[in-house]
């Protein structure tokens, strides 16, 4: 907008203007022929002038009015267009940042959607591989636990058969043994019925004192008189022989000689090792007391 004093320089430029345009005009129309009446004239004039000036002065003054308000229009349509076209680009921005930020919720969304899918796809996979090998580890557990169950059976099936068989075998060996023995016994019985007969008989015949007799004859030649011996020495002395006759062992009893007798008498004994043997294999007897009296 132009400043008072602009405004006032442009007014008095326009009447100049204006009043030269007049004063061309009259003078295009004076009449040379008629009287001039330059008072009149002048005085119309400066009415004609006064009135032009201000009407055009009135005229400049809308028309820089209408100006001014056709700027202030413009200029506030311009800032009205401005601000709209600002707040259209503020509202697209904000679309634009709204659809962004849509955008990358709904681009979140989606990938927390896919990530939750995903862990819960991984979730499910890991339960159902553990879910199987559990599965496959009972199973195993449970094969296992019947093949030893079934091993055991079969097993205590075996113990219990080798044990019916041992204790069937046992009993068998038991009862031949049993009868064995009483097979043996009895012909034990029988032999020794029969070799106590045979010695009974033996005995009436005589026989065993022929013995019992001739291995006192044989001690006696054996035996080394001590000087303590005195006369009328009767011992019993108990001899342990094999069946060969061999002296296992002879030890005195009973005696009425001092222990220089006693020890010549068992030493005596040993020096007669192998005493005779009957004639009559019934009379032997592995363990003998012979009565010693030498002086007899």
């Amino acid at each position: 907008m132009s400043s008072p004093k602009r405004q006032r320089y442009a007014a008095v430029a326009w009447s100049v203007v204006l009043h030269g345009a007049i004063f061309g005009a009259l003078a295009m129309n004076v009449d040379f022929k008629r009287t001039p009446q330059p008072a009149a004239l002048a005085i119309e004039a400066v009415v004609v002038d006064e009135t032009l000036l201000a009407r055009a002065e009135q005229q400049r003054i809308e028309e820089q009015r209408a100006r001014e308000e056709a700027a202030r229009r413009a200029r506030e349509e311009e800032a009205r267009r401005q601000r709209e076209a600002e707040e259209r680009a503020r509202q697209e921005e904000l679309r634009r940042q709204e659809e962004a930020r849509r955008a990358e919720q709904e681009r979140r969304a989606r990938e927390e959607a896919e990530r939750r899918a995903r862990e819960e796809a991984e979730r499910k996979a890991r339960e159902e591989a553990e879910r199987r090998a559990r599965e496959e580890a009972e199973r195993k557990a449970r094969e296992e636990a019947e093949r030893k169950a079934r091993e055991e059976a079969e097993r205590k099936a075996r113990e219990e058969a080798e044990r019916k068989a041992r204790e069937e075998a046992e009993r068998r060996a038991r009862e031949e043994a049993e009868r064995q023995r009483q097979a043996q016994l009895e012909a034990e019985l029988q032999r020794a019925a029969e070799a106590e007969a045979a010695r009974l008989a033996a005995m009436r015949s005589g026989e065993l004192a022929e013995y019992v007799s001739m291995i006192s004859s044989h001690i006696e030649r054996n035996w080394n008189r001590p000087p303590s011996a005195r006369p009328g020495i009767d011992c019993t002395v108990q001899v342990t022989q094999l069946p060969s006759g061999d002296v296992v062992s002879a030890r005195v009893v009973r005696c009425n000689g001092d222990d220089a007798v006693v020890r010549s008498i068992e030493a005596a004994v040993l020096r007669a090792s192998p005493l005779p043997l009957p004639r009559n294999r019934a009379l032997f007897e592995r363990t003998l007391n012979i009565h010693f009296q030498p002086d007899d």
